[in-house]
């Protein structure tokens, strides 16, 4: 993993996207700001491309279809979130307003998957079948690496635990 690339990742850690948010704000950190979170697009945008050698064409051909796809993929996760948010913790609801709550939780599911296979065969057409399923990994590497940023992050401000060594989860 390029040195280079993450040397600014512990700025940007908080911004993973989806429950990280959430969680760096029940943890007292600051709400991501625009700036953050273009960098972190960046970054991540840099890190997929090295991971996938993308040829310059391949790269113009490929980025407008996973942008497009990431904005998708980001309202869906909204609307999941609103959906948890209103339900989260409400032991009034009734049988059958939980059991709507979860239909359209697996219909956003649905659409997840379905929003995965359309793209899919774009990025096949485009970058091909091989690129397409390193790009998961890259996705997912790049995730996990942003992940443990943010959390050695938390546990420096949490400072060292009770045995004087940092927190683990």
């Amino acid at each position: 993993m390029s040195t280079l690339l993450f040397r600014t990742l512990p700025l940007a850690a908080s911004l993973l996207i989806g429950a990280l948010t959430v969680h760096a704000q029940d943890d007292d950190m600051p709400p991501p700001s625009g700036e953050r979170m273009k960098e972190i697009k960046a970054q991540k945008s840099a890190y997929i491309t090295a991971q996938l050698g993308l040829t310059p064409e391949e790269a113009q051909q490929f980025w407008p279809i996973y942008n497009e796809m990431d904005e998708k993929q980001d309202a869906l996760r909204r609307e999941m979130r609103a959906l948890h948010k209103g339900a989260k913790g409400d032991s009034t609801l009734t049988e059958a307003e939980a059991s709507q709550v979860l239909d359209k939780a697996l219909q956003n599911r649905q659409k997840e998957l379905d929003l995965e296979k359309t793209y899919a065969e774009r990025f096949k057409k485009s970058i091909g079948a091989v690129k397409t399923l390193q790009l998961k990994k890259a996705e997912r590497d790049f995730n996990k690496e942003v992940l443990k940023r943010f959390r050695d992050r938390m546990d420096d401000r949490k400072g060292p635990g009770s045995d004087g060594r940092p927190h683990r989860r």
